[in-house]
């Protein structure tokens, strides 16, 4: 019995730091986003959604209100975009763009915006992985 409680704590905790480690935590202008791929794993040739959760660092609430939301998505040295987000109906504070990666590989999203009410403009760099399908695929 302890061998399996030991063994089912090591696939625990693999399971958890696999899940951690696909999504990206930075705080920025008292805010805390929340950066990740949909679905997941993300892969070559499917329609991918980058989305951004973003709460107030003090609330702990998502915020709804930022203005001039913009993405440019960098991939092998090469600029796509910018990309304006669409804002999730029922998820105050998730922003998202949408894409189809055609090779696999490290990407960059620089996320731009401004706080209601304010002038200064906020860009924050994440890193993302688009893995190649043809490594899940089964003849």
């Amino acid at each position: 019995m302890r061998a399996f409680s030991s063994f089912s704590v090591i696939i625990l905790v693999l399971l958890v730091t696999g899940i951690a480690s696909s999504h990206e935590r930075k705080e920025i202008a008292g805010l805390s986003v929340v950066f990740g791929g949909s679905p997941e794993p993300m892969l070559d040739n499917e329609v991918i959604l980058l989305e951004w959760r973003i709460t107030d660092l003090k609330t702990e609430e998502g915020v709804a209100n930022l203005q001039d939301v913009s993405v440019i998505v960098k991939i092998d040295g090469k600029e796509f975009g910018p990309f304006e987000t669409q804002s999730a109906f029922r998820n105050a504070g998730t922003y998202r763009t949408r894409h189809i990666f055609t090779k696999s590989g490290e990407g960059e999203a620089t996320l731009t915006f401004k706080k209601e009410g304010e002038d200064m403009v906020h860009t924050l760099t994440l890193t993302f992985r688009i893995g190649s399908r043809v490594d899940i695929e089964i003849p």
